[in-house]
């Protein structure tokens, strides 16, 4: 109402105004104040109604978005800690993995270090036996050679040969007494 009577306030002095000087510019200056001012009076309830609707409609949106948002973070917190649930279950599977390996490696190189010290020791015992075996058949034959030289040279009837028997058993019998000699008596 108080607009209302603005208007009937504002028409009567622009009719007194008017009445004075009345052209054109100032006849479309109060058609269009007149307009204005009803305008305002009938269609302010509706454009009321229409700001009133937008902002119970960005008040939503807004509410909406906030929730979607409270929804999002919410499930990228949840996300994150089966992430580090997940990070910390594969660490204890490395680490027990790690361990179980450490462990069978272990004895996979113990057994291998049984096994290969049996092997060596066998073929350390194989070559001593055929070392010895070696050994006396070169002790034999040395001995039937050296034997047969001895044999022949005793049997050989040349003055020389005879010289040299008699030095060798010279030299023999001093050997065997000077062993005989560093020999305790029991």
């Amino acid at each position: 109402m108080k607009s209302l009577n603005n208007l009937y306030i504002l028409l009567g002095t622009a009719g007194i105004m008017g009445v004075l000087v009345m052209d054109e510019e100032v006849l479309v200056l109060g058609c269009w104040v007149v307009f204005v001012c009803l305008a305002y009076t009938y269609g302010s309830s509706a454009v009321n109604e229409i700001f009133e609707e937008r902002r119970a409609k960005f008040a939503e949106d807004i509410l909406s978005s906030y929730t979607f948002q409270e929804t999002a973070i919410k499930a990228l917190i949840n996300y994150h800690n089966v992430q580090i649930l997940v990070i910390s279950e594969i660490k204890e599977l490395f680490d027990f993995s790690k361990s179980e390996i450490s462990r069978i490696l272990g004895q996979r190189r113990d057994s291998f270090k049984s096994i290969i010290g049996s092997q060596i020791e066998q073929k350390l015992s194989i070559l001593a036996d055929k070392e010895a075996a070696v050994a006396s058949q070169v002790q034999e034959s040395i001995h039937s050679t050296v034997s047969q030289n001895v044999l022949t040279l005793f049997k050989s009837k040349k003055k020389k040969v005879k010289v040299l028997k008699a030095k060798i058993l010279n030299e023999s019998m001093s050997k065997f007494e000077s062993i005989s000699n560093e020999m305790p008596l029991f």
